[in-house]
């Protein structure tokens, strides 16, 4: 634990000093504060126009984090080499797997902190702030927690750009997989049926998680969708990362 500590701690450190982050940091921020100026356009829907605008900053300003900044600290050290020095060392190829996702997940962590800070002191100071928004923040972390584990998963075998392209397709891909229900409801009994459930249950489902809209119109968040979804998303994660640690077990370093 103490060597999945260390690379953690160092992947943590890159992460800071990424200047990409920064800038997406910054931008992320400026977006949720100008949310209040284009909510003064809008008479009777400024609050619901700020929350809905922050939420959707933190979930895709945390994607883009994960995809350019986690991409390429992981690939970083592969076209360095410096992979090789590590795993010289008597630390396997799981325990750095596994070290590389938690420094991922911390910064992640650290940048949604500070963009949930930056929303909620918009929305306090409106006289808006309510519980639920912690529950949808919450929400969307547990859902970049997530995709932080299929970036590693794909890096364990495949190229920096097509790291970025499966990360990107798999976010995209869990927030439609809703519609496979639909086309299933419309089919007769048969194959093709039985086909689609099972594509559907093969993919991550990451609308169910997603109580947005639920938070943004002040309604109540349903403790079990959330548990049940945190669950979820969390189990699918650490599957991810198991078949990482294997997939980069069998990876040629050299």
């Amino acid at each position: 634990m103490s060597r999945i500590a260390a690379i953690a701690l160092a992947t943590l450190s890159e992460a800071i000093r990424h200047r990409i982050l920064y800038l997406l940091l910054i931008f992320a921020l400026v977006l949720i504060i100008f949310s209040r100026v284009l909510s003064l356009l809008t008479v009777g829907e400024d609050v619901k126009i700020v929350k809905d605008i922050g939420l959707t900053a933190i979930n895709l300003f945390g994607l883009m984090i994960a995809l350019f900044v986690g991409v390429g600290i992981l690939f970083r050290e592969m076209e360095r080499r410096t992979v090789q020095t590590t795993l010289a060392t008597p630390v396997a190829r799981w325990e750095y797997v596994l070290g590389k996702f938690s420094g991922l997940a911390a910064a992640i962590t650290v940048n949604t902190a500070l963009m949930a800070v930056t929303l909620f002191g918009l929305l306090v100071w409106r006289e808006a702030f309510s519980p639920s928004m912690i529950v949808a923040v919450y929400s969307l972390w547990i859902e970049l927690v997530f995709i932080t584990a299929a970036a590693v998963f794909f890096a364990s075998f495949s190229t920096p750009i097509f790291t970025a392209l499966f990360t990107a397709a798999t976010w995209v891909v869990g927030h439609l997989a809703w519609s496979l229900l639909l086309l299933e409801e419309r089919l007769p009994e048969g194959i093709a049926r039985g086909l689609v459930r099972a594509v559907y249950l093969m993919l991550p489902d990451l609308e169910y998680g997603d109580v947005r809209s639920l938070a943004v119109h002040g309604l109540p968040i349903p403790f079990e969708r959330v548990a049940l979804a945190s669950v979820y998303e969390l189990g699918y994660a650490a599957l991810l990362l198991m078949v990482a640690c294997l997939a980069f077990r069998r990876r040629d370093l050299v």
